[in-house]
């Protein structure tokens, strides 16, 4: 917590730093209320009604996000008006985000509204919220023969890529990024970077933008009683399945609960398309008694890196399981919510050289961690190269937008078994108790911190499924081995590429930091022999200690 001296110096100090683009208290909006009129009630694709049950417009109502503009607010005073003018949008250019905690956010204030995309112009100042609202009362589109009942301008910008950059890619004007071994960078440190991830990937070059993915073109109407033509649907749908369902439990007034189903059905169907799992290696046949390795290709499907968006919470895992051969790793613990031993885990992790990963959002400095997934034809920068991975160039300077995971286990000596099979899954999760839990701590007695604590407790939907691999391998009938059902899981032979395989972080001394310039931008752990118990000799003290290796408890298993 910082004195009232330092709280009035990073006041200042964000007084200091102007962002250019359309100022708050400038321009006068139109609410969304008045859009449903006519863009709501007449098919689930209506442009209002997709919108209205996406992350998109609850933005200024995430009970995680108003918990953590709580906490940064604590570290620099002031800061909270970078975090509005994205969240809140159409509040923040009429004057409502003072203070610049939210606290005098309305009701009605919902998140990014019709207005805000439909009345941006292009910017010459790219991310950080730096937009520009035209202040003419004219609704923006891609439709050159619009007929509407309100004043209209035909524009190739919205729906554009350069428009979904505008907040979804975030610099720390306050605080520039250090390399792991203390040396600065002389850049903003990276917050969130998801359009850099998609501007330096093929998606970019071939002309595959945001709105290919999240605005998908579809055949209908665009207002009631108009033509069929072909238009953009406004679903909007990411991977933030929590905040649909923390806002239906928090604010069952806002009528929006259809909307909301809507929503959370169009997230489970965009997060089943953003990534493929495949068999790569195995031997056609195992033999009993043999080390089996099964090598399985997670591969990154999306335009940006997986998982992608704001670092805390969000990461993807890989589950693996086969009874037979004794491989049980990932699974989630319902009480910890958590996986446990997960095969492979996706995330990044930022905090502050000298005190390690932290959720002081505005006080990071470092990236301690970095090992999701690029893009296909992902052209990594001193910015957005990962930390504490390796990918293989597939060309020059170009990173596989896959990763190669292997397990290897014993198959087991039982002779009436005659094949092993194998399910691997892939899981997102954008919410982590860990996150929620601090967070809740330091809001303290704070309405945000409870309101938060109550949204995670009731309606927490745990992590959701990508997609899922079956495979079943045959076990050579012929082969025979003389120790009975060796089916113990080797649990030391893990892909070296995943150096994190769970939240345990890696030595942060012996990272090399992606920060340095791309371009310009197990033993067993048996008691001592004394202590041990006989277990007819050394054969069975060994048999002991991989029984202990082999057996754990487990929690609320997924299926």
């Amino acid at each position: 917590m910082p004195t009232p001296f330092l709280s009035w110096v990073a006041a200042f100090a964000v007084a200091q730093i102007h962002l250019p683009g359309t100022s708050s208290v400038s321009v006068a909006m139109i609410p969304p209320v008045v859009c449903k009129t006519c863009h709501a009630g007449f098919a689930d694709t209506a442009a209002w009604t997709s919108w209205a049950g996406s992350a998109m417009s609850l933005a200024a109502k995430d009970p995680l996000f108003l918990s953590a503009v709580t906490e940064a607010e604590k570290d620099y005073p002031g800061v909270g008006d970078y975090c509005l003018r994205c969240h809140a949008p159409e509040a923040w250019v009429q004057g409502r985000c003072f203070p610049t905690d939210g606290s005098g956010l309305q009701s009605d204030d919902t998140g990014v509204t019709c207005s805000t995309c439909h009345r941006m112009d292009p910017s010459p100042w790219l991310r950080n919220g730096q937009y520009l609202i035209g202040d003419d009362l004219e609704m923006r589109g891609p439709i050159p023969d619009a007929q509407a009942p309100h004043r209209t301008r035909t524009s190739t910008f919205t729906g554009s890529s350069e428009l979904c950059g505008a907040c979804h890619d975030l610099r720390n004007p306050l605080v520039f990024r250090r390399n792991l071994d203390g040396t600065p960078t002389n850049q903003p440190f990276p917050e969130q970077t998801t359009y850099t991830e998609w501007k330096t990937s093929a998606f970019a070059t071939e002309g595959k933008t945001c709105a290919s993915c999240h605005l998908p073109k579809m055949t209908g109407e665009v207002a009631f009683g108009g033509p069929e033509r072909q238009r953009s649907s406004h679903e909007l749908a990411g991977g933030n399945l929590f905040l649909l369902g923390a806002i239906g439990f928090l604010e069952p007034g806002l009528g929006i609960d259809d909307e909301l189903e809507l929503g959370k059905l169009r997230i489970r169907a965009t997060m089943r398309t953003a990534a493929s799992l495949a068999l790569v290696d195995a031997a056609q046949v195992l033999r009993r008694g043999e080390v089996a390795q099964v090598q399985l290709r997670v591969t990154n499907l999306t335009g940006h890196k997986l998982p992608t968006g704001y670092p805390e919470g969000r990461r993807v895992w890989l589950q693996v399981e086969s009874p037979v051969l004794g491989i049980d790793r990932g699974d989630y613990d319902e009480t910890t919510k958590e996986p446990v031993d997960p095969a492979a885990l996706y995330h990044t992790v930022q905090g502050q050289l000298g005190v390690g990963p932290s959720i002081r959002l505005v006080l990071n400095d470092a990236i301690f961690f970095d090992n999701r997934i690029p893009p296909r034809g992902f052209v990594p920068t001193a910015t957005t190269a990962p930390v504490g991975k390796s990918y293989p160039e597939v060309s020059p300077g170009v990173l596989a937008h896959w990763d190669d995971v292997t397990v290897t286990a014993t198959v087991p000596c039982d002779p009436a078994i005659t094949t092993a099979t194998l399910q691997a899954t892939l899981w997102h999760q954008s919410v982590t108790k860990r996150y929620v839990d601090q967070l809740v701590a330091e809001n303290g007695a704070h309405p945000r911190g409870q309101r938060l604590q109550l949204a995670f407790d009731e309606a927490d939907p745990g992590p959701l499924e990508v997609t899922r691999l079956t495979v079943s391998l045959p076990i050579d009938e012929r082969s025979t081995c003389a120790e009975p059902d060796a089916g113990f899981p080797d649990l030391g032979m893990t892909d070296a590429m995943n150096a994190d395989t769970g939240p345990v972080l890696p030595d942060a001394g012996m990272v090399i930091d992606a920060g340095s310039p791309v371009d310009e931008e197990g033993g067993c752990s048996c008691r001592s022999e004394s202590s041990r118990p006989r277990a007819g000799g050394l054969i069975g003290s060994l048999l002991l200690c991989l029984l202990g290796l082999g057996v754990r408890s487990r929690k609320g298993k997924l299926r």
